[in-house]
Order: C-alpha cells, then structure tokens, then sequence
C-alpha cells in the first residue's frame, strides 16, 4: 500500500477500533491499489476514498452498511481496472458515492451483497439502486446464489436507440428511459446465469423471469404471439445450426424460446423451473446438448410431457422426441 493511501487510512476514525467491515476496506484499498498500477492510476484510489470521506453520509459517522458498501465501491473499481470488458468505473463512481448510491442485501442463498449505482441524475440513481434491491431476492429464488460479490448498475444514455439495458458479470447498464421492473430483472438474471447458452434460452429466459416476477407472464405470452405474427414467424423453436442470424432471426428466436420455456412453466410450475435452470446456470452447452438436458430433468412423468413439448415445438432436434 502507498504511503499516502496508508496515512489517509490511518487518519479515520473507524481505523482506531477496526470491525469487520473496516479490515474489508483496508483489504479491498489495497487490491484496487494493485490493479491500478498497471494502468498509471494509482493515485487515484486515495483519491476515490478521499472523495469518500468529504460525503455527509460519511462525516456523520461510517455505519457498518457503509463501510461494507464502501468496501465494496473499492471492490468494483477494482474488478474494472482488471477487465477490459467491464465498464471503466473511475470517472463515474463519484456519482456512487456523492449521492449514497449504495446499498447492503442480505440474501438467503448469497449472504451479504453491496448494490452500487452510477448516474448523472440522483433521482434516476435511486430509482435504479431500489428497483434492484427489491429485485435480487426474487431472482435468487429461482436462479440461485448470486456469484458476485457486488452489483453495479449503471445509468446511462448512450446504449443505442434500440437497447433498453446491457450485463457483464457484475456489471449492468440500463438505459436513462428503461429504469423499471422488467429491464432491472431481465438484466440481472443474465448476471446470474452465468454458463454460455444459445439466444433462445439466455434471452428467452431473462424474459421469462422478468414476466413471471412481475406477475405478468400472460401478457407476455401475448406480446410475443403479436411479434411473430409481425415478424412473420411461426412460434416454432428451431435449434438448427444453419438457421438464420438476422435481426429477425434473433427476434424470433428471443420469442420463441420466452414461449417454450412458458410451456415447461405450464407443465411444471416454478418449483420445475427453478430445478431445471439451477441444474444448468454454470454449464455451456450447444443448442442440441440443452434441448437433452432440459427433457432429461425432473421425474419420469415430466421427462414424457416435455418431450411431447419439443415434439410439438421445436424443430431441428437431432433427437426424435416424438417417438416415445
């Protein structure tokens, strides 16, 4: 650790009578510390956390929620400065931390998670910070233990005209005119999910869930008839190798497999679905190695009936299903 990060550590006043919560801040300093030398931006974690210590949520006396949130501020920065893939937090974590952009979950499965939020507007930041603490449990409930430490949320109006909202492992962004129910979930979930998996079931999936927790899986049915139909698109899932790779292509497909995966609902309720999604979450499997996976869960009666779905449904199974 740098001097100057040191004696800033030293200068507050959680660091005379350390708890759990401040050893992660000083643990998670110096990894972020770490990360940011490859880059030449060392000093700016004493920086951030200076920042930190200028807020009035700060100066009024650093609450275990906190420093666990601030700890895991840091820890973003952290995981950011080692992935070129994820977004770059240095220049917008101020936002996190000069409106208190933060919160601490505790979940069933996950334990303690810090939610993070960054956006140019407060009001935009709260929304998103709330729609997802309030989203989290019931995601977890379906999919499982979430496998992060921290979630940040980004908000932000540069995702293109058409994109409501964007995940990468920890990290999500969601459009400035998409902050609600539906994209929070959706964007989430395929945090969660975190095997490789064709668009039909990766977005088929997020769309799924995002109904289902929103109470609101019939109207989904209906939104997605009405797209084929303007897509001109039967509801038939195809898993063929050589279909297309449009944009309608990948609409239809996106449709398709929220329709199909409604069926395996239909037939085996959440407490099915959530059995079979948690079997597969951390797999990567090809189209024709899923459709197995996904008639091979549950008993031997559920085994029959969704094989007689793929039967009906899908097209393109190397696999003759409807032979019993």
């Amino acid at each position: 650790m740098s001097p100057a990060l040191a004696e800033l550590i030293k200068q507050q006043p959680w660091y005379e009578e350390l708890t759990p919560a401040g050893l992660e801040i000083i643990a998670q300093a110096q990894k972020c510390e770490k990360a940011a030398q490859p880059r030449g931006e060392t000093k700016s974690v004493a920086s951030l956390l200076e920042f930190a210590t200028e807020q009035a949520w700060y100066q009024d006396g650093l609450d275990e929620r906190e420093a666990t949130a601030l700890a895991g501020v840091l820890e973003a920065y952290a995981r950011s400065l080692t992935d070129d893939y994820a977004t770059p937090l240095g220049p917008i974590l101020a936002t996190t931390l000069r409106d208190a952009l933060f919160d601490v979950v505790v979940l069933p499965e996950s334990g303690s998670m810090v939610v993070l939020v960054s956006a140019n507007r407060a009001d935009q930041g709260r929304k998103a910070l709330g729609l997802a603490v309030s989203a989290l449990p019931g995601v977890e409930g379906v999919v499982g233990k979430y496998p992060y430490h921290f979630l940040h949320i980004r908000v932000t109006s540069r995702l293109g005209e058409d994109t409501l909202g964007l995940s990468y492992n920890e990290f999500i962004a969601v459009a400035t005119n998409s902050i609600d129910n539906e994209t929070v979930i959706h964007e989430i979930t395929h945090s969660t999910l975190y095997g490789i998996f064709p668009t039909w079931f990766e977005e088929g999936f997020a769309h799924f869930l995002e109904y289902y927790l929103t109470g609101s899986l019939d109207a989904g049915v209906r939104d997605y008839m009405l797209e084929l139909r303007w897509l001109e698109r039967d509801t038939k899932l195809d898993i063929r190798a050589n279909r297309g790779k449009s944009t309608i292509d990948y609409l239809a497909e996106r449709a398709r497999g929220f329709l199909f995966l409604k069926s395996i609902y239909d037939m085996r309720g959440i407490e099915g679905v959530t059995q079979m999604v948690r079997s597969l979450r951390t797999r990567s499997l090809t189209d024709q190695e899923l459709m197995r996976a996904i008639v091979a869960d549950g008993t031997a009666e559920e085994q029959q009936r969704v094989a007689a779905v793929v039967c009906k449904q899908v097209v393109g199974s190397i696999r003759n299903y409807c032979v019993p």
